[in-house]
């Protein structure tokens, strides 16, 4: 379950490498059909949420990455402000709009919203999925954090942008897929500023965004503690 911005593009690059193109699903694949379609497919991967995943996990090795909050968005941001305008609301909102008027679109459009207030707890408590068209706006924040963290559990590994070379080893030794020893990172974003260096304007309306999404990755991170 490929959140955005959490370094799961490199895990699928060497996915590719491993299985090869046609056995991998790509994010377009998972927008237009549904997951009845790829259970024969060996490797699944995609921008949807829990819901879509929970058609496929029975009998795989399932794992998603998680970031802390504010670097995601921030990372998110800059990478759609280098993107075509014309490919997604988003990109064109990002090219249109510095970081702070962003931020506060994102608080109020709701089409912008599902992308970026704490969206790593809305696709891990359901999500993008055309299966049932339940929207974010239709969760209470409660009922929201609830389910993320009931399906933390689903997963037989979460790995951590932070220590990803850590969780890609355990990953890919979990596939049965050679461990590469060099370092490999795709789709970085390039030119984003480190946090310290944001005024608090911007801070606090990361801060907004972001409140679920804090709790549920430091009970993450408390729980592979343990």
């Amino acid at each position: 379950m490929h959140i955005q911005k959490t370094a799961g593009t490199t895990i699928v690059d060497l996915a590719k490498k491993y299985y090869g193109s046609t056995n991998i699903t790509s994010h377009s694949d998972c927008m237009r059909r549904p997951p009845s379609e790829f259970v024969s497919m060996p490797f699944v991967s995609g921008h949807f949420g829990f819901h879509y995943a929970s058609f496929l996990m029975e009998g795989r090795y399932n794992f998603t990455f998680l970031r802390d909050p504010a670097e995601r968005i921030l990372s998110l941001y800059y990478f759609s402000k280098s993107r075509n305008p014309k490919e997604y609301l988003l990109y064109r909102m990002a090219r249109e709009n510095d970081i702070d008027s962003f931020l506060s679109l994102a608080i109020e459009e709701p089409n912008v919203k599902a992308t970026i207030w704490n969206h790593q707890t809305w696709q891990l408590a359901h999500g993008f999925s055309k299966q049932d068209n339940r929207s974010i706006l239709k969760f209470t924040d409660e009922e929201m954090l609830t389910l993320a963290l009931k399906h933390l559990e689903a997963f037989d590994h979460i790995g951590f942008t932070e220590t990803f070379e850590e969780d890609k080893c355990v990953v890919l030794t979990a596939l049965g897929m050679p461990v590469e020893s060099k370092s490999m990172r795709s789709n970085v974003t390039k030119g984003k500023p480190l946090l310290k260096d944001l005024p608090n304007s911007t801070m606090r309306l990361l801060d907004r965004l972001t409140e679920l999404d804090r709790e549920m990755y430091h009970t993450a991170l408390a729980r592979r503690e343990v």
